[in-house]
């Protein structure tokens, strides 16, 4: 019952960051972006990490006692309480002179991508974004099947992986992120970030041992210093009243991308681990993974010498 209650529990809190950052970034002055993305970072991998993967399973569990449906309404009234929060608590971000006029033309997804089109630097750092986040899902969707495949983990073990897992990434996006990214710079941050991402989905591909896979978590968590330092840089590229749109255009990237990865990853593994394939290779996801982050570094290494 936890299981299938968390993904609607989480759903009713992971609008919580989202508005967060495109508060932030609007309230802000532009030199402070990078910062405000740095601590979405924190609040995204901290409160909703916590809410969303421990809080979520135990309070789904425990009113999926009441009945199946219940959870399911429970997200849908935290999700309201966040509409009517925004609508009547949350002061306008933006002075009446900077406001632009809705229009039916940029309120919905493809209005908002052909909007990015008028600012080139993100066009080729929106698709840096996309295949860095499709990447993730390597981890995300074939973690547990790799690991019992590989290493006749038991589901103990697999839980306490994931535990480690997410305990360097709140360290990493929760502390590290808002004192290494200033300190070395966003572009360069960038390109550190990719090349751990990349260390990480090549150890996890040829691990030889269950213990390896702890160990090149540590690399793959430092990795995501990358992710809130291209988003800070495309928030730079943009003026305040359009923000918003870029963290919608963003957030549909990502969901897309969330669309894609898991099918794709999961055939990956089941394909590699079949007899049709032409050779046994569990990591082909990370493999793949490490591809795609590689993709990531060369398409945004052009949009970034022309960017603010």
């Amino acid at each position: 019952m936890a299981d299938r209650a968390n993904p609607a529990f989480a759903a009713g809190v992971v609008a919580v960051p989202l508005v967060a950052l495109a508060y932030g970034v609007t309230v802000g002055p532009l030199r402070h972006l990078m910062y405000v993305h740095v601590m979405a970072g924190v609040l995204w991998t901290g409160i909703d990490l916590f809410l969303g993967l421990v809080l979520g399973p135990v309070i789904g569990g425990l009113l999926g006692e009441y009945g199946a449906r219940i959870p399911f309404f429970a997200a849908a009234g935290l999700t309201l309480l966040n509409v009517l929060y925004g609508f009547f608590i949350l002061p306008e971000s933006l002075p009446p002179e900077e406001r632009r006029a809705f229009a039916w033309s940029r309120a919905n997804p493809l209005g908002t991508l052909q909007e990015m089109r008028k600012y080139p630097v993100l066009v080729g750092l929106a698709g840096a974004l996309v295949l860095l986040y499709l990447s993730s899902h390597a981890t995300q969707s074939t973690w547990t099947f790799y690991t019992m495949e590989k290493f006749d983990w038991s589901e103990r073990e697999v839980g306490y992986s994931l535990g480690f897992v997410g305990l360097m990434v709140a360290i990493v996006q929760g502390g590290l992120t808002r004192v290494l990214i200033p300190r070395i710079g966003p572009r360069r941050a960038i390109f550190v970030g990719f090349t751990l991402y990349i260390i990480g989905f090549l150890g996890f591909a040829f691990a030889d041992a269950g213990w390896m896979m702890f160990a090149w978590v540590v690399p793959f968590s430092l990795g995501g210093l990358a992710g809130p330092a291209l988003q800070g840089i495309m928030s730079n590229q943009v003026p305040k009243n359009s923000q918003g749109e870029l963290q919608g255009a963003i957030t549909g990237l990502v969901s897309l991308s969330a669309i894609v990865g898991p099918p794709v990853m999961t055939y990956l593994f089941g394909y590699f681990t079949s007899d049709a394939a032409p050779l046994y290779f569990p990591g082909a996801p990370f493999f793949v993974g490490a591809l795609l982050v590689l993709g990531s570094a060369l398409l945004a290494i052009r949009p970034l010498r022309g960017s603010q």
